[in-house]
């Protein structure tokens, strides 16, 4: 019997400790300021970027959501940051472009000035 209840509360000590260290490996450690947004998007979302940076260009998170259900791109370009980047800011208002689908590629649809920091 003690060696029964031994053998209980080492596998609950040990499930306690499996849990917790997966939950610390859950850490996000992505630069803020990273390539690997703008890189991960489609050919022609990342064509356009190309198109207004003059070389390398870093974004963060929020530089980019997709909405599936509308299979459109929103692209903030406040969180984008490259040389060449200039009138994309008036104020608080911020150039914000949207690309949709269109068969396999996606088409520029609207480009539109909305408050900082949607």
């Amino acid at each position: 019997m003690t060696v029964r209840t031994l053998l209980m509360a080492l596998c609950l000590l040990l499930c306690h400790e499996i849990a917790a260290l997966a939950k610390g490996g859950a850490l996000n450690k992505d630069a803020p300021w990273n390539p690997e947004h703008i890189e991960g998007l489609p050919a022609d979302v990342r064509h356009y970027v190309a198109g207004i940076c003059k070389g390398p260009a870093t974004a963060q998170h929020d530089f980019a959501t997709y909405s599936p259900q509308e299979k459109r791109w929103r692209i903030n370009l406040e969180y984008l940051r490259c040389n060449g980047l200039t009138e994309y800011r008036r104020g608080n208002q911020c150039l914000d472009v949207e690309f949709v689908e269109t068969g396999s590629r996606f088409r520029l649809a609207r480009t539109s000035w909305r408050d900082c920091g949607f």
